[in-house]
């Protein structure tokens, strides 16, 4: 039932839900009434399956009954922030005045205090605190696209842009940047072009794209004052893509939560040439933020090097990994600065207790800005800011680290004591907590004594009456001779003297008849009125007195917004540094040497995540392995050999180590040269997208075309098993000549680490100068095979794919009729010299045929085999069966001939 057909019997309430509902009709109207949060009509019926809650009706039985549903208000920022993540919008109806004020005669006034959308989740409370939760835009001109980001619990707030492609695509750079970002919400202009909106939808199909205005993206017919400071400095008239975009994010947080942007944060301009391009495959494939598995922390390359005390802490060294340097100056004074912690234990200690006293600076200040902030978030925020001073104590018996301009840049926060001064004096120690919208409904309790002397004459004053109520049930009672004669309160009818009905001859003629129970009645006095005006009186006036306090103490936190994020930035930055330091301490990890050239080497290289894991479990120690890769020798290192000796773990070793040394860590290895890397492209695993209608075979190859597409000489490739999701000859033939690419172009020479089962590949590392082969070694015994994990040079010269079987369990008969089909299809598959015969094909070679060729052309035993081929269906026979049968059909007709 829609809310705009009006039931026959309106009433006031309704006519006024229906008026806030009209001027939001694409979000969930969460409507105040009481303790509870209403729903009605569409969003009743729709929000009671996704909230798991009871639908029920309003006027149960009668024609025009409406559909309704609730939340209780004390805990519905759970269901707020659910309905956010499944993509949908909510506004937050709260009452606006007190009920006395509007006399009983009229309706409470309601108004939308915010609106919670996917990427605007209201009150920061419950976010993981290493997690950012953005909003996006993004702005198309004629010559490029642009994209801003913000981040309302954090204050994060960014943009970039980049020229259209040669071809006049939309940039991948600026997509490859929204799936880095991973807001969970898109701006898009209305009639946006409509392969711009495919692009998106089909690179982040879990993210809400919602359309706004065109008048959103320019900043020129911006008029709010928050929203021209945070674009303070830039031109409006000449505003690129991305301050166009930037301004399409402030409008739409502007018109749904305008606390946001009371002192909004300034916008920083980025370029993508800034930090090493991770795209979404790659980050995906290195496990760097999420596993494959559960898409958790556990396992992931973030959760090994997050030591951090903060959720500030947690958050930038998310950044950090997120967006790794390619300036080499940059990466050697964060190193400096992990080296000066490293090397003082003692130091880092005192930091890390001192570090353990910091909240979520950051997020705190954004729950202090909200309409909706209660004294207990001032108090958050006060706990914080005293505790600032510590981490520059920890510093006293370094001072010379410090003082040294030439030493490493460390980040020490500066303290706001007029902040945290004015908190202390201001709010109670542990103020209570205050339900939503309760603060100013008689609450109070929350101002410190001494603060106001107003406050504490007011408070000294219903004091007294209290006491001299509390002193009348004694009183009467002796002067009555009623033991049983109590003094109630009720929050409508106010004080009374409670009289038990057995008990009534005994009460005096000048007490007044207040309220009659089922077993007692209630009397009130002259005197008691007068002393219960006085105390509800002081009470009223102390409440809004407190309101007033409460207010003003925000307002001048909030003035001090621009302090409070330096000094919340400085404890991220400190912080991720100890991290760092931390992890490089406890682990043995060795400063990598970072350059300019184009140069890899590392020697005993280890996987940061695995070899913890096999720690963790008691599976003994991680096999090092060394890495060269140069432009001028080897560029391009083909990996053979079985599964599950390590080909795997060794190309994500790689990257990773790669990764840790441009965001300023160590590494584990015992040591390494590393020339800058200006993007690190992945080709590992498998995987469908079926949802976006992509095989595994497809996405294998979308993701092999942009490597080649995309990769420079100062690039890094990782390739596993190209061409494994298609038909063996099409799989060997495509991993063939995408190693060749790779090796030959002029101007490319991409470094690369290339991982295959074709060991027909091994020989482009006699026809290449820059191809090296190697292999993980392994031993056989008794037709087990044991993995050794120790790579050395050369070619593998089997696969152990049927050992490696057994060991995953598969039956014997199984294993035994494998052994017999690949002596057949070896014998077959092999020339004369007992080589593949691809391997001796010359780089002219044409077509699958040559496979069966031995010498100048194939025999006339096997041309006839070839003739009767031909007249079978290729679309019911795979090439390795047809292999087979070739191999039986030679064997027959060379039997004939003989």
């Amino acid at each position: 039932m829609s809310p705009a057909a009006k039931g026959s019997r309106d009433t006031p309430m309704m006519r006024q839900y229906r008026a806030i509902k009209a001027d939001h009709p694409d979000a969930f109207l969460f409507y105040r009434m009481g303790d509870f949060y209403e729903l009605f009509f569409d969003d009743a019926e729709r929000a009671a399956p996704l909230l798991e809650i009871t639908l029920t009706t309003r006027d149960r039985g009668k024609p025009d009954a409406i559909p309704m549903c609730g939340v209780p208000v004390h805990s519905a920022d759970g269901y707020v922030k659910r309905l956010a993540e499944l993509g949908h919008r909510v506004a937050i109806c709260e009452q606006v005045e007190d009920a006395k004020a509007a006399g009983g005669k009229r309706l409470v006034r309601r108004e939308v205090v915010e609106v919670v959308t996917p990427g605007l989740v209201g009150d920061p409370s419950g976010l993981e605190g290493a997690r950012e939760v953005a909003v996006a835009a993004v702005a198309a001109s004629p010559d490029g696209l642009g994209a801003a980001s913000l981040d309302a619990s954090t204050g994060s707030f960014r943009a970039t842009a980049h020229p259209r492609e040669a071809d006049g695509g939309w940039p991948a750079a600026v997509l490859d940047e929204l799936e880095r970002i991973a807001p969970r919400e898109i701006l898009v202009s209305e009639g946006a072009d409509a392969g711009l909106r495919a692009e998106l939808e089909r690179r982040l199909p879990s993210v809400a794209l919602t359309e706004v205005p065109p008048a959103s993206f320019e900043p020129g017919e911006l008029a709010a004052d928050a929203v021209a400071q945070a674009l303070h400095g830039f031109d409006p008239q000449g505003a690129g893509a991305d301050l166009r975009a930037a301004a399409a994010v402030l409008v739409y947080v502007a018109a749904r939560q305008p606390s946001a942007l009371a002192h909004a944060p300034r916008l920083l301009r980025y370029g993508l040439a800034d930090a090493m391009i991770l795209d979404g495959a790659t980050r995906t494939h290195l496990e760097l933020f999420e596993n494959g598995e559960d898409r958790s922390r556990r396992g992931t390359l973030i959760e090994r090097i997050d030591a951090t005390r903060t959720a500030l802490g947690a958050r930038q060294l998310s950044r950090w990994l997120a967006y790794p340097m390619l300036d080499v100056g940059s990466i050697a004074a964060r190193q400096a600065a992990v080296t000066a912690l490293a090397d003082r234990d003692r130091l880092r200690a005192r930091l890390r207790t001192a570090l353990a006293e910091v909240r979520d600076l950051e997020r705190v200040f954004a729950r202090v800005g909200r309409p909706g902030a209660e004294p207990r978030d001032l108090a958050a925020l006060r706990a914080s800011l005293e505790a600032l001073p510590a981490l520059g104590e920890a510093f006293a018996d370094e001072e010379g680290l410090l003082a040294d301009a030439q030493g490493p840049a460390l980040p020490v926060p500066e303290p706001v004591p007029a902040v945290a001064s004015l908190l202390r004096d201001a709010i109670v120690h542990e103020p209570r907590a205050i339900p939503r919208g309760s603060r100013g409904a008689g609450e109070t309790g929350y101002v410190r004594p001494e603060f106001r002397p107003e406050l504490d004459g007011l408070r000294e004053a219903a004091e007294k009456g209290r006491s001299w109520i509390a002193g009348l049930e004694a009183r009467e009672r002796e002067r009555l001779e009623l033991p049983t004669l109590k003094v109630k309160f009720h929050p409508v009818h106010g004080y009374s003297l409670e009289v038990s009905k057995a008990q009534l001859a005994r009460v005096p003629e000048d007490w007044e008849r207040k309220q009659t129970l089922a077993n007692a009645e209630r009397f009130t006095t002259a005197e008691l009125r007068e002393i219960e005006s006085s105390v509800l009186g002081a009470n009223e006036r102390a409440a809004a007195l407190e309101r007033e306090i409460f207010e003003d103490v925000r307002q001048s936190v909030l003035s001090e917004a621009a302090a409070i994020r330096r000094a919340a930035s400085a404890c991220g930055e400190l912080d991720a540094l100890q991290s760092l330091a931390e992890v490089a301490r406890r682990e043995g990890w060795v400063r990598p040497e970072v350059g300019e050239g184009t140069h890899l080497d590392i020697r005993a290289g280890r996987h940061p995540v695995v070899e913890s894991g096999l720690r963790a479990r008691g599976e003994g120690d991680f096999v090092p392995n060394d890495t060269r890769l140069d432009p001028e020798g080897t560029r391009l290192l083909l990996l053979t050999g079985p599964n599950m000796s390590g080909k795997s773990t060794y190309l994500r070793q790689v990257a990773l180590l790669v990764l840790l040394a441009q965001i300023g860590s160590y590494v584990p290895a015992e040591s390494a040269r590393i020339g800058i890397v200006d993007r690190v492209f992945t080709r590992v695993g498998a995987s469908d997208r079926l949802a976006r209608g992509e095989s595994t075979f497809m996405v294998e190859m979308r993701e092999t075309a942009e490597i080649l597409s995309q990769a420079t000489p100062r690039s890094l490739v990782i390739l596993d098993e190209i061409g494994r999701g298609t038909s063996t000859f099409d799989g060997l033939s495509i991993a063939w000549s995408v190693a060749e690419y790779l090796h030959d172009t002029p101007g490319l020479g991409a470094r690369t680490l290339f991982a295959t089962h074709y060991h027909e590949l091994a020989d482009l590392g006699t026809s290449r100068t820059g191809v090296a082969n190697a292999h993980f070694q392994a031993r056989e015994f008794e037709d087990e095979v044991v993995f050794l994990r120790q790579l050395v040079e050369g070619p593998a010269n089997r696969s152990y794919g049927i050992q490696v079987a057994r060991l995953a369990g598969l039956p014997d008969p199984v294993i035994a009729r494998a052994h017999e089909v690949l002596r057949r299809l070896e014998r077959d598959e092999l020339s004369d010299a007992g080589r593949p015969r691809l391997a001796s094909l010359g780089a002219d070679a044409g077509g699958q045929l040559a496979l069966f060729q031995a010498g100048s052309g194939p025999s006339e035993a096997e041309a006839r085999a070839l003739e009767a081929l031909r007249d079978l269906d290729p679309d019911r026979m795979t090439p390795l069966e047809a292999l087979a049968l070739l191999g039986e059909l030679r064997t027959r007709l060379q039997e004939d001939d003989a």
